[in-house]
């Protein structure tokens, strides 16, 4: 009898899963490998995220928002990835997918793998941080072994062949045969940061027709300065091609890589590399405490704080963190570029206020201002300012 009740449940849960579309087939994969519950959390996450940084905005508001987003997010993702999973997949290994996900190892892999990844979550951390020092060291070491004679001699005699330039200043560059970076290697040192420094290399036109060489039309940052000259090299020319590292722009250790091309069709690759002394933040506020004025309305008038740079970095707001959650915030997160300035308004609410009970008002705003520009690989937090209103 057994046997007969377990063979007519498979029996069944095959008819089901064969009546069923692709498309159904598909979403029933993401929630049986538990693709969907990491969306959902995904989903929650993002809005608890909003949710702090909007401290102002009602809690009804934020469960009316969740399901109103979690519904219309989910509905966009299935229509995403279902044309991704109907063409890698065929019909009858979605079935088998669907029939292993339901098996007791399927559920356990489901199961398991949340629990799995979150401990995994600092190994890997680790892992990559000790990964991101490893090529860091790498870097640093570029062009530190000493070429011998033999090996500059030919540098020399492949470089003239390859581009038809001789290079006559070689003793003063570096030959980047390490990691083949850049043919050559321009290394400015440590540098105290305070003034510009030029590099050149000497060049002889030893081909038979004129070289013209175009500036890099892109580059990282704007910590290096090209004069190549304006007119193309004559034949037998000797050229001077100067590569200044702008003192006010060079931070920290870098390298970099251009190429130098030429109306040759020669791409020569360079690199750049230097250890200069990290730029602070440099700012200034219009008033660090404004006084509170008594509400007579639901809402104050703004009161605005004015952030101006004054430095030579780029820099952002990057977070403000307000000890009661009072007001509305209101603040640019782009880019505040030397001399220029951003306001911080912050409108307070007479709803808030008696629906914390709070009756002696001391507003205070922690301000994180991250250095570079937004989106920067290379940004780090830099400064927190205190503002109040009291």
């Amino acid at each position: 009898m057994k046997k007969k009740l377990t063979f007519a449940f498979i029996t069944l849960f095959t008819f089901q899963i064969n009546a069923q579309t692709l498309d159904q087939k598909i979403e029933r994969l993401l929630e049986l490998d538990g693709t969907i519950s990491s969306i959902e959390n995904l989903i929650i996450e993002t809005i608890k995220y909003q949710k702090q940084s909007n401290p102002g905005v009602l809690d009804n508001y934020w469960e009316g928002l969740s399901k109103k987003i979690s519904t219309k997010s989910l509905v966009e993702f299935k229509s995403l990835v279902t044309p991704i999973y109907s063409k890698i997949y065929t019909e009858v290994e979605i079935g088998n997918l669907i029939s292993f996900y339901n098996s007791k190892t399927g559920k356990l892999i489901t199961e398991k793998q949340p629990i799995l990844l979150d401990k995994l979550n600092l190994p890997l951390i680790q892992w990559s941080q000790n990964l991101n020092s490893y090529v860091i060291e790498e870097i640093e070491n570029k062009g530190k072994n000493e070429s011998s004679s033999g090996e500059i001699e030919k540098f020399k005699t492949d470089f003239k062949s390859k581009y038809g330039l001789q290079i006559l200043n070689l003793k003063e560059l570096a030959i980047d045969q390490e990691y083949n970076f850049g043919s050559l290697l321009i290394d400015f040192g440590k540098t105290d940061g305070k003034r510009d420094i030029t590099k050149v290399i000497r060049v002889k036109n030893n081909s038979n027709k004129e070289i013209t060489f175009e500036k890099p039309l892109f580059l990282i940052t704007d910590d290096i300065r090209f004069d190549w000259g304006n007119k193309p090299v004559k034949i037998g020319e000797t050229r001077d091609l100067k590569i200044t590292l702008i003192a006010e722009q060079a931070e920290s250790q870098s390298y970099s890589s251009f190429t130098i091309k030429s109306s040759e069709g020669n791409n020569i690759p360079v690199g750049i590399k230097y250890d200069a002394p990290v730029k602070e933040i440099n700012f200034e506020v219009s008033d660090n405490k404004l006084k509170f004025k008594k509400l007579k309305q639901d809402l104050s008038n703004p009161y605005i704080f004015i952030l101006k740079n004054i430095g030579k970095k780029d820099f952002y707001i990057s977070d403000i963190e307000i000890n009661k959650k009072i007001a509305y915030l209101n603040y640019s997160k782009e880019t505040i570029k030397p001399n220029q300035e951003t306001e911080i308004r912050v409108i307070i609410s007479k709803e808030l206020l008696e629906k914390q009970n709070i009756k002696n008002l001391k507003l205070t705003l922690e301000v994180d201002l991250t250095k570079g520009e937004k989106g920067s690989f290379s940004n780090f937090s830099s400064e927190t300012i205190e503002l109040k209103i009291e």
